[in-house]
């Protein structure tokens, strides 16, 4: 393993009944059951196509990202369709990704942890900025995504780590809820849920999903490391993933972190878990921008050799904004409090946080409000 703190696992497995599944990793693609198809026209590009071994219908192509890479994914997604505009997913956060990662990947010692990697496109880029990687997803349809995507970019496989898990205080097995294409009618793939605490916070009724069980692990027990970047996109569950690494976020330096943020209205502890975490980072001192889906999609792309330069994080709003901070001095809540209830105004959103202030250490709290 590339960064795993395995004795330290070793003891929580024996203790805990937590297992890790680290998945084997083939350096080229293992031909059995795959079939390149001919290319085709898919939006205004070219793809390769490929039927995986499963009956995955996938595409895959060379990015316009700063370096490329190939990218393999399922043109099911709703998400891909969007990608499809520039070729770039989701363009604000892959140039903030690059402003996080470039210096701190570029002599190749530096390690990203990706949880809920899907297809691998944070993962892949991580890569080909130099990084070493962890990433954790639990779904194996996307994993054989992913496994395509690492076999066309050589060099890569040696610098991965993947973990079939969910990430989760508690120890068990925890069940996931897949989306399901029917046909040729597009779905959010990335919208896979967990039955944790909250139930279902974001993501496809039963009958437009087909169920998938994987055993949880903590990030404090197997990682032990400086970050460039921490990532979570767990839909709805991230107040958990981060509360595993508390270990992580103490003793070591995370320089950058990325989540999507869902609100869970129906759950008032679940929100309190939000709101809890976000005032923690907040104190640790991590400065936050905020991308709406649209911002998103709708930043100025520089041109490919121009992203040193790109000042994405100009175009996106501050988070908690102005107005949140003044809504806290007369109201003498918490202006992380303030910008969830005012900033954060859809369903879900993204969040880009950097660490500013290095010298602040603060227990992390319990997430529970009652």
């Amino acid at each position: 393993a590339l960064f795993l703190h395995s004795s330290h696992f070793e003891l929580t497995q024996s203790e805990s009944g937590r297992r890790l599944q680290l998945l084997r990793i083939a350096p080229e693609l293992e031909r059995t059951g795959w079939t390149l198809e001919e290319p085709m026209k898919h939006f205004s590009r070219e793809v390769d196509r490929w039927t995986s071994p499963s009956g995955q219908t996938l595409h895959t192509f060379t990015t316009n990202t700063e370096p490329r890479f190939v990218f393999a994914y399922n043109p099911l997604d709703n998400d891909m369709a969007r990608m499809a505009k520039t070729w770039v997913l989701e363009p604000a956060l892959t140039l903030a990704w690059h402003d996080a990662t470039r210096t701190c990947c570029r002599d190749g010692s530096g390690l990203v942890v990706d949880v809920g990697g899907n297809f691998g496109w944070y993962t892949l880029y991580s890569i080909a900025l130099g990084c070493r990687v962890l990433v954790i997803e639990p779904v194996p349809a996307w994993l054989e995504i992913l496994k395509l995507g690492v076999s066309l970019n050589p060099g890569f496989a040696s610098r991965l780590e993947i973990a079939g898990n969910v990430v989760y205080p508690q120890a068990g097995n925890f069940t996931l809820r897949v989306p399901k294409p029917s046909g040729k009618r597009p779905m959010y793939l990335g919208m896979t849920y967990m039955k944790g605490s909250a139930g279902m916070i974001k993501g496809y009724s039963n009958g437009e999903t087909y169920k998938h069980v994987a055993s949880s692990i903590q990030i404090d027990d197997v990682v032990d490391s400086d970050l460039c970047l921490f990532k979570a996109d767990v839909e709805g569950y991230e107040a958990q993933v981060f509360h595993t690494a508390q270990r992580l976020f103490t003793e070591h330096r995370v320089a950058a972190i990325q989540l999507e943020m869902t609100k869970s209205p129906k759950d008032k502890e679940q929100t309190c878990a939000s709101i809890k975490m976000l005032e923690h980072l907040h104190s640790l001192g991590y400065k936050f921008k905020i991308a709406h889906h649209n911002a998103v999609d709708n930043v100025i792309m520089p041109p490919v050799g121009k992203w040193i330069n790109s000042h994405v994080l100009d175009q996106l709003n501050d988070f908690p904004s102005l107005a949140a901070y003044r809504r806290a001095k007369r109201s003498g809540r918490s202006p992380m409090r303030e910008a969830y209830d005012s900033d954060f105004v859809t369903f879900s959103t993204n969040l880009v946080g950097y660490r500013l202030n290095w010298t602040t250490v603060a227990a992390w709290p319990n997430l529970r409000c009652s």
